[in-house]
C-alpha cells in the first residue's frame, strides 16, 4: 500500500490572494505582529474526487484598540473582505472552488487576552 499524498498546498494563494485585498494588514499562518492582522489556519480534507481535496481554512481578524479592546467593526470588515477575495480567488489555481463554511462570529483569545473575528473557508484544491 503506498501512502496517500496531500493535494497541491494552496497556501501561496491564499497569502498572495490577501495581501492584494487587504494590503498593509499582515496575514499569515504563524501569528503576525501588530494591532490589526490576520491569522490563518489551514487543515488539509477529504479527497472530493481522484483529483481534488477539500482544505479547511480559518481567518482570524485581529483589530485591536491602544485600550487593549477589540474594534469590531474594522475586524469583520477585514474578515469580510478577506472572504469575499478568497471567494473571488476560487478559481485560480490550485484553488477549485470555495464556500464560507462558518462565520463571521466574534470569540476570545485567552492567550492575547483580546477578542477577535473568527470564520471558516472551506476551500478545494486540485490534486497532484
Amino acid at each position: 500500500m503506498s501512502p496517500r499524498l496531500l493535494g497541491l498546498d494552496p497556501s501561496t494563494r491564499i497569502l498572495s490572494t490577501l495581501q492584494d485585498a487587504l494590503p498593509g494588514v499582515p496575514a499569515g499562518f504563524d501569528m503576525p505582529a501588530g494591532a490589526r492582522k490576520l491569522f490563518l489556519t489551514l487543515s488539509a480534507g477529504a479527497y472530493t474526487t481522484p483529483v481534488t481535496q477539500r482544505w479547511t481554512l480559518t481567518v482570524s481578524a485581529y483589530s485591536t484598540t491602544p485600550a487593549g479592546i477589540l474594534d469590531h467593526t474594522d475586524a469583520q470588515s477585514m474578515w469580510l473582505t478577506a472572504a469575499r477575495a478568497l471567494l473571488g480567488a476560487r478559481r485560480r489555481h490550485p484553488l477549485c472552488d470555495a464556500e464560507v463554511q462558518a462565520g463571521p462570529m466574534t470569540t476570545h483569545d485567552t492567550t492575547l487576552g483580546t477578542d477577535y473575528v473568527y470564520g471558516s473557508l472551506l476551500l478545494t484544491g486540485v490534486a497532484r
